[in-house]
């Protein structure tokens, strides 16, 4: 890796560092969120092309938990989703197979896909509606019709890059791992449109992830089901989502990579245009993520978040002193820093923000109904199984 960092005017206010394979650095140069120079290249090691066969497969979650923490070996390329309202979970059996196995087959994930603009509008305008209405029934009677839809267009992927005729779904690695048909759609005047283009009043969402150690995946998936037992039909939203994301992450010798072996839990739910407007269930999602974070330790997607879940994240790095002291050398003068990446690698202030309503936008955890909406009568409460939570309850 070459890395350009700032320097005093006796050297030309700039160096050019080259870390290879065995500098001492490179662990802090992997995973460095910007702040320690420009990295202007990149060695990577290439291998042969090789293909893969995907098949997925539906299942109850009765062994969800079990099952969660051995698929990642069983299989390569594996994930799995969970609609958990719907208590069934859709693995993915995805795995390298030799160069010369028949197949030419393509991922077009139907989400990632260019769609009429006049649909997207009208579907948000669905979706608020149930949502101001608060309508439970409606919300959950959608969401097995969403996931419905995936499954039988099989995601997207297709055998030959037009038709889907059945598992499995053999192709190059390139077309497997990477989809993203939307990027090459043509410019008609916004009559289609990405899904989550700005321009358009379209879908608005949350979406948080997060990565917990393989250790204590079970437990944490037991306790979500004991939410999700509690109270399933606040999980519909995420249902329509079609599920929670079950992704599996190697552990990283970066300072700032993960520790462990981890599955990244990424979840995606409504959410709205008015700032400092409640989420129905939005107490039951909050409390699912304060559980991730502070009982299972989970480390925090860095652009999948809202602000309160870096709060004191730098401690779940077991070697984030020895990255600022490569910080510190590399940028004393903080030039490429920000008040953002000051706060989560916690050299100044937080990233907690204290104001009215500030937990319905997820910039602090409540610790009194003002953080809350009171006049919409959502106050702050201890969660219902992590009762060490606190989020807004209706």
């Amino acid at each position: 890796m070459r890395i350009v960092t700032p320097a005093p005017k006796s050297q030309g206010f700039a160096v050019v560092r080259e870390l290879c394979a065995d500098h001492p650095d490179l662990d802090a140069a992997k995973v460095s969120l910007g702040v320690l120079g420009v990295v202007s290249q990149v060695t990577l090691a290439l291998e042969p092309m090789f293909k893969r066969s995907v098949t997925f497969v539906t299942r109850d979650d009765s062994d969800m938990a079990e099952q969660a923490v051995v698929w990642g070996g069983l299989h390569e390329f594996g994930d799995m989703v969970w609609p958990p309202q719907q208590r069934n979970v859709i693995y993915r059996k995805d795995d390298r197979v030799a160069i010369t196995s028949v197949g030419n087959g393509l991922n077009d994930y139907l989400a990632f896909r260019s769609t009429a603009t006049a649909d997207l509008i009208s579907g948000r305008v669905m979706q608020e509606l149930l949502e101001k209405k608060n309508n439970t029934v409606a919300r959950c009677k959608e969401a097995p019709t969403s996931v419905s839809l995936f499954e039988k267009a099989a995601y997207g992927f297709t055998n030959n890059g037009s038709l889907f005729m059945g598992y499995p779904v053999v192709g190059f690695q390139h077309s497997i791992q990477a989809s993203g048909s939307c990027l090459d759609s043509p410019e008609d005047a916004l009559l289609t449109t990405c899904p989550w283009d700005p321009r358009i009043r379209g879908i608005f969402f949350y979406n948080n992830a997060y990565s917990i150690a393989l250790s204590r995946v079970s437990a944490f998936i037991a306790d979500m089901k004991q939410l999700r037992n509690s109270n399933p039909k606040a999980f519909c939203g995420i249902d329509a989502g079609l599920g929670i994301l079950l992704r599996y992450i190697k552990a990283s010798s970066a300072y700032l990579g993960k520790p462990e072996d981890s599955i990244d839990f990424d979840i995606t739910y409504y959410r709205s245009y008015t700032k400092g407007e409640p989420n129905p269930y939005s107490g039951v999602l909050d409390e699912l993520q304060q559980m991730a974070l502070r009982k299972y330790g989970a480390i925090p997607h860095r652009g999948k978040n809202r602000n309160f879940a870096f709060e004191g994240v730098i401690a779940k790095y077991p070697e984030a002193s020895k990255f600022l002291e490569v910080k510190r050398r590399y940028d004393p003068d903080g030039i490429f820093s920000s008040e953002w990446s000051d706060q989560v690698l916690d050299i100044n202030g937080s990233s907690i923000i204290v104001e009215k309503g500030c937990a319905i936008e997820g910039l602090c955890v409540c610790s009194e109904d003002s953080h809350c909406a009171p006049e919409q009568g959502y106050y702050c409460r201890p969660g219902k199984v992590y009762t060490e939570a606190r989020v807004c309850s209706f």
